[in-house]
C-alpha cells in the first residue's frame, strides 16, 4: 500500500510572490540581477501572476544552471519548453517553465532568439525533460539548441524539408498539394524508410543508400547489421525489433524499435508523429470557444479535464472569476474524468499482462461515468462541457443522485480488483522491481502525476498551486517508494479513493445559482433576453458574428490531469483568435522517459512499463 502524504499548501500570498508586489522584490529576479546584472532583461507578469524574466539568449545556459544548481533558487522541474511566433519578423520567443519543489516556486525565463541566428544552448546537460521537448521547438519553430545529443524532428518526418509548421509563415493546409506528398513519399532513400539513429546502428555510413528496390535496401541493413556485430565483439547478433506502430499493446499509434541482446533490452528508440493532428496550429485559426472541441480530443480517454483547463486559461486572461456553482461543478467533473482515466489504464494494464477479468471490471465502472457524460453533456467522448466563462448548461435534474450513487458504490470495485491482484503473484512478479525510477530522476526527466509521485515525489498541481479552490477540500497525494510498475499501480488506485472523497465533499457543498458568469461580453445571454430586448439581441450577435475579444496578454496555466500535469501556454494579442495555443501534454514528457525504464529489462516487460506510463497518443501527437 502506498503511503499517503499531505503536500505542504502552497500560500498563495507568500510575501516573497505576492503579485502585488514589484517584481523586482521577487527571490529570484533579485539573485539574478545581484549575480549575472547583464544577462537579464525585462521583467514581466503573466495573467496567472507568474513572474517572467527576459534574459540574454547567448547566457541562456549560463542562468539557467545558476537557476537550478543555487540552493535558494532549486528549480529542479523544467515543466515546458515552448516556441512562440509572434510574426512580423519579431524574434522567435522561447518560454522555459521552472518550478521549485523545494521553494513551491514558479518561473518563467523568456528567451527572444533573433531570426537571422535561431540559437541557444541546450539545457539538456540540465535537465533530461528537454530532450523531447527542444527536438519539439526545433521540429516546429527552427531554433537549433546547441549541444543538444540527439537534435532532429519528432513529430514531422525526419527527412521534411518544407518548412517549420508553427511559424506565422507556413500556412495551415502546408507548402504542397496532395499529389506532391504522395510523390514525394514514392521517392524515398533508405535515410527516409529507416531513423538515422536505426542506420548509425547498424553501421550504415551516410550515402550509402543502394538502389530503389527495396529488398535489395533490407539485404544492406542487415548486412550493416551484422558488420556491426562483429566490429563490436559482441557474442552473438544483435536483434533489432520492431514494436508498432500497429501492435495493439502499445496504447496507440506508436512505433517502438528495440535493440535486442537475446531477450534483453539495450536500446530503445520510440518514435511518435503518426497520427499527424496538428492542433496547436489549428487552434491558431479558430476562435476561442471553437478550440473547446479540439481540447477534449487529445486525452479523449479523460476529455473534460482538456476542457476545463483550457478554459481556465484564457479565464485568467479575461481576468474573468467564474461563479461558485461553475466552480464546484468543474471539480466534479474533473475527479470523476480523473477516475475514468485511471480505470482505462488499471483495466488495460491488467490485460497487457494477462489478467482478462479485471477489465471488465473496470470497464463496467467507466460505462456508469460515460452514462453521467451522456445524461449531461448528450455526448459520452468528445463533451466539450465548458465554455469560456462558464459551462454548456447547467446540470440536469437528478444527474448529481446519480454521481452520488457511483461514489457510494465505487470503492467496492476497487476492493474487488485489490482482492484480484494486488497479492497475486503473478502480477507481483511482472511488476515489483520492474522498471523503476528514482525520484530524482523522476523529477529530472520532467515525469509528473501518478508517475512521479510512484517515486515518492508528493507533487501534486492542486495541493501546490490550487486551482478550482482545491485548498478547501480534504484529500490526500498518496506516494510510492520503489517508482516501480507496481508502485505506479497502487498509487492510481489510491488516487481514485482520494477522487470520492473529493466527489462527496463537492456534493454536499454544490451551491445553488448561476452557472455562467454575468458578463454578455463573455457568455451569451439567455434566449428568451436575446428574443426580447435590443441589447441583449446585440449582444447575442456581436458575440456570435465577431466571436469573443480576449484583451492582449499570456498566460501559463496548468491542472492535476489523470496523466500528469496539463499545462495552457496561451499568447493572445486582443483579438479574436489566440497568437498561440500550446498544450504540455504529460504524455509527451512521460513517454521520453521510456528508453531509461526499459534499457537493461527483458523484452517481454516492455509491453508492462509502457502501460505503466498512460500514455494516450492524441495528446502526444498534438
Amino acid at each position: 500500500m502506498p503511503e499517503t502524504v499531505t503536500q505542504p499548501e502552497r500560500d498563495l500570498v507568500r510575501a516573497e510572490d505576492a503579485a502585488d508586489r514589484p517584481l523586482e522584490q521577487h527571490p529570484t529576479v533579485r539573485a539574478l540581477r545581484e549575480e549575472m546584472p547583464d544577462a537579464v532583461g525585462r521583467l514581466e507578469r503573466d495573467a496567472e501572476g507568474t513572474p517572467v524574466v527576459f534574459v540574454d539568449p547567448d547566457r541562456n545556459l549560463e542562468v539557467f544552471r545558476f537557476l537550478k544548481d543555487d540552493p535558494e533558487q532549486d528549480y529542479d522541474l523544467l515543466k515546458d519548453v515552448m516556441g512562440v511566433d509572434l510574426g512580423g519578423g519579431r524574434p522567435i520567443q522561447v518560454w522555459y517553465q521552472l518550478w521549485s519543489m523545494e521553494h513551491g516556486r514558479e518561473l518563467r525565463v523568456t528567451c527572444e532568439v533573433p531570426r537571422e541566428d535561431l540559437t541557444l544552448q541546450s539545457v539538456y546537460p540540465l535537465w533530461r525533460t528537454a530532450n523531447w521537448l527542444e527536438r519539439e521547438v526545433y521540429d516546429m519553430f527552427g531554433v537549433h539548441f546547441e549541444g543538444h545529443p540527439d537534435l532532429r524532428r519528432i513529430l514531422m518526418p525526419e527527412n521534411y524539408e518544407e518548412g517549420f509548421p508553427l511559424r506565422k509563415d507556413f500556412p495551415l493546409r502546408g507548402r504542397f498539394s496532395r499529389s506532391e506528398q504522395v510523390r514525394r513519399a514514392l521517392s524515398r532513400d533508405l535515410e527516409d524508410v529507416y531513423s538515422r539513429e536505426e542506420l548509425e546502428l547498424a553501421g550504415v555510413a551516410e550515402g550509402e543508400a543502394g538502389p530503389d528496390d527495396a529488398m535489395v535496401r533490407e539485404v544492406s541493413y542487415q548486412e550493416g547489421l551484422e558488420d556491426a556485430a562483429e566490429r563490436d565483439g559482441l557474442q552473438g547478433e544483435p536483434m533489432l525489433v520492431n514494436l508498432g506502430p500497429q501492435h495493439p499493446a502499445t496504447h496507440g499509434v506508436l512505433r517502438l524499435v528495440l535493440e535486442l541482446d537475446g531477450e534483453t533490452v539495450v536500446r530503445c528508440i520510440p518514435h511518435i508523429g503518426y497520427l499527424h493532428t496538428g492542433f496547436e496550429k489549428t487552434c491558431e485559426y479558430r476562435e476561442w470557444n471553437q478550440v473547446v472541441p479540439y481540447t477534449d480530443r487529445m486525452d479523449y480517454l479523460a476529455p473534460m479535464l482538456y476542457n476545463i483547463g483550457y478554459a481556465g486559461a484564457v479565464e485568467s486572461l479575461l481576468d474573468v472569476e467564474i461563479t461558485p456553482r461553475c466552480r464546484v461543478i468543474r471539480v466534479i467533473l474533473s475527479e470523476l474524468n480523473r477516475i475514468l482515466g485511471h480505470l482505462l489504464w488499471l483495466g488495460t494494464t491488467a490485460m497487457d499482462i494477462g489478467a482478462l477479468s479485471v477489465f471488465l471490471y473496470t470497464f463496467q465502472e467507466r460505462e456508469r461515468i460515460y452514462n453521467l457524460h451522456e445524461a449531461y453533456t448528450g455526448a459520452r467522448i468528445t463533451t466539450s462541457v465548458t465554455r469560456i466563462g462558464g459551462m454548456m448548461a447547467d446540470l440536469p435534474t437528478g444527474w448529481t443522485e446519480g454521481v452520488r450513487e457511483f461514489v457510494n458504490t465505487f470503492p467496492r470495485t476497487l476492493d474487488e480488483v485489490e482482492e484480484l491482484l494486488s497479492a497475486n503473484a503473478i502480477w507481483l512478479g511482472r511488476t515489483q522491481e520492474v522498471g523503476t525510477i528514482s525520484a530524482e530522476d523522476a523529477v529530472n526527466y520532467g515525469l509528473t502525476g501518478p508517475n512521479l509521485r510512484a517515486s515518492g515525489v508528493p507533487y501534486d498541481v492542486r495541493k501546490a498551486d490550487p486551482y478550482l479552490g482545491y485548498e478547501d477540500y480534504d484529500f490526500d497525494v498518496p506516494v510510492g517508494s520503489h517508482g516501480d510498475i507496481y508502485d505506479r499501480y497502487m498509487v492510481r488506485l489510491e488516487e481514485m479513493r482520494q477522487s470520492t472523497r473529493i466527489l462527496k465533499q463537492a456534493l454536499d457543498r454544490l451551491p445553488d445559482g448561476p452557472i455562467n458568469v454575468d458578463d454578455r461580453r463573455v457568455v451569451l445571454p439567455d434566449k428568451s433576453d436575446a428574443m426580447g430586448d435590443i441589447d441583449s439581441m446585440i449582444s447575442h450577435f456581436k458575440l456570435v458574428m465577431e466571436g469573443l475579444t480576449v484583451p492582449p496578454g499570456e498566460t501559463w496555466h496548468s491542472i492535476e490531469a489523470s496523466k500528469g500535469e496539463l499545462g495552457f501556454g496561451i499568447v493572445s494579442d486582443g483579438a479574436q483568435k489566440p497568437v498561440r495555443c500550446r498544450f504540455r501534454a504529460p504524455s509527451f514528457i512521460n513517454l521520453q522517459t521510456l528508453p531509461f525504464l526499459v534499457e537493461g529489462e527483458m523484452v517481454s516487460d516492455v509491453i508492462a512499463i509502457n502501460a505503466s506510463l498512460d500514455i494516450v497518443l492524441g495528446e502526444i501527437d498534438r
